[in-house]
């Protein structure tokens, strides 16, 4: 009888963490990728949207994301239409008014520039996850 109670919880048990398993396993959102993957195979990202994650930063009239993993740089552009957005709003105000260094994690287009210095950017089209960083943190 304690055998037959035994295998029904541990059978109840594995249905649990199955289940719970796959509904991770299904996420609404991918990963984000990192600047270092986008830009190793910057050609196959031309033209696409891309979520990546970086540390943004501004500097003059110029806003950045970048990796130092990889030293991977590319600019920021946020036309007026995701402008209105509270998300870029908000997170220009970050990096631009406060002058803060902000991880963040962007969606946007990713396009060629034709500057040899800086030869991507990314037309943010919403921002998430976003965390200020301390200025001790050089970059």
């Amino acid at each position: 009888m304690n055998a037959i109670v035994f295998v029904r919880a541990a059978g109840a048990a594995a249905m649990l963490l199955l289940a719970a398993g796959s509904a991770a396993a299904r996420s609404d959102e991918p990963p984000p990728d990192t600047i270092c993957t986008v830009l190793g195979t910057a050609a196959r990202y031309v033209g696409t949207t891309v979520t990546v994650r970086g540390v943004a930063t501004t500097e003059g009239k110029v806003t950045t994301l970048t990796d130092a993993q990889c030293k991977g740089v590319v600019n920021l552009t946020m036309d007026d239409a995701a402008g209105r957005k509270r998300d870029v709003v908000s997170f220009r105000r970050t990096v631009s008014e406060k002058g803060v260094r902000a991880d963040a994690t962007i969606f946007g287009r990713f396009e060629a520039t034709g500057d040899a210095r800086v030869p991507y950017a990314i037309d943010v089209y919403s921002v998430r996850d976003v965390n200020e960083l301390p200025a001790a943190e050089g970059g």
